[in-house]
């Protein structure tokens, strides 16, 4: 082989080498940015996918107050939407499972029409109540009960102003307090002894106009019987401002059914009833305000106080993503909402690619 051939050669190797050097170097350098945008596109895709859950009405758009609609289109917002993220109470309380006319997951999964995106949705309030009974005194014909409330967001104290109501059967007790920047409180609450059974006390909290929280706490007063669990002896759905009561015992009696908000409280008016079931009228409220609803009754000699929230939050709807590829694999994004003129945290996490 002659010395040019040989040079030749060289040279091609050489020129081959750096082109291949060149174009390793651009594909390292280049392909963290193609990662970067193609994480950014993942980002405002599924921002798009969780706003679109809570921008749009759904199909048909009132299928949360119809219970016999049957859900085509997911979404949560209003059927008239005057803000956005402006949700419908009744579309968010039918989330939640202990409601009875809950829609499944796999309804709402299918009706959403993507396939590859699993999702959760939670709504809570947007600070947190802690109810503590720290202590009673008997002082004659009456019972005094001493409580310590704190009013948190993350964990961080925050100062509040509270609307606190107790009932006992037939019987409120009404009473205001507040919280300061400490985030802890104290209230005192009066009950005569010539009452007993299960007492409920409600505190709704407010940090801003229209932003608030709540909390219950349930307590014996001149009785031998600790309260029985949440939801023991009635089921309780509020749907399209209409009560909906199960009796679970057939020897309850129902006493009374109101409603609480931060301003303003009602006795609820029975307008039918079946075997074991009672319905009630829920009035449209202008307070923005969540609404308790409590219902109170005799199961023989047992006394008993249910509530339900109106809207029926918190609620945490959809697929878990307790797997580490599902942990790893997803994007939760917040917001806040406006639901019967309350805010509220909403949280949305959506899987897949």
């Amino acid at each position: 082989m002659s010395t040019t051939t040989v040079d030749t050669l060289l040279s091609c190797f050489v020129m081959i080498t750096l082109v291949l050097s060149a174009m390793i170097g651009i594909s390292a350098f280049v392909n963290p940015f193609l990662q970067e945008r193609q994480s950014w596109q993942k980002t405002v895709i599924n921002q798009e996918f969780a706003e679109y859950l809570l921008l749009h009405a759904g199909s048909p758009t009132n299928w949360g107050s119809d219970a016999d609609a049957s859900l085509t289109s997911f979404g949560l917002a209003e059927q008239s939407v005057a803000t956005p993220f402006e949700l419908d109470i009744d579309k968010v309380t039918r989330l939640n499972e202990d409601n009875a006319y809950n829609v499944s997951f796999w309804d709402v999964f299918t009706a959403f029409g993507a396939q590859d995106k699993p999702f959760r949705i939670k709504i809570e309030p947007v600070f947190n109540v802690t109810l503590n009974l720290t202590s009673q005194v008997d002082e004659g014909d009456q019972t005094v009960y001493y409580f310590d409330v704190y009013t948190k967001k993350s964990n961080f104290p925050i100062a509040a102003s509270l609307s606190c109501y107790t009932v006992l059967g037939d019987y409120v007790v009404e009473n205001s307090s507040s919280t300061p920047s400490s985030g802890v409180g104290s209230l005192k609450v009066t009950l005569p002894d010539s009452l007993n059974g299960t007492a409920l006390l409600i505190v709704i909290a407010k940090i801003e106009p229209r932003t608030m929280s709540y909390a219950t706490y349930s307590f014996k007063h001149n009785s031998a019987v600790d309260p029985y669990p949440q939801g023991t002896f009635v089921k309780l759905s509020p749907l399209n401002f209409t009560l909906k009561a199960e009796l679970l015992y057939p020897d309850e009696t129902s006493l009374s059914a109101k409603v609480f908000t931060y301003n303003y409280r009602f006795n609820l008016t029975k307008t039918s009833s079946e075997t074991s079931i009672e319905y009630y009228d829920i009035p449209r409220l202008l307070d923005p305000s969540p609404m308790i609803i409590v219902m109170t009754g005799l199961n023989q000699s047992t006394s008993f106080a249910e509530w339900v929230a109106y809207p029926q939050i918190p609620l945490d709807f959809g697929s878990d993503f307790m797997g580490e590829h599902d942990l790893a694999d997803s994007y939760s994004l917040s917001f806040l909402v406006t639901i019967n003129s309350a805010v509220y945290e909403c949280e949305v996490t959506l899987g897949g690619t």
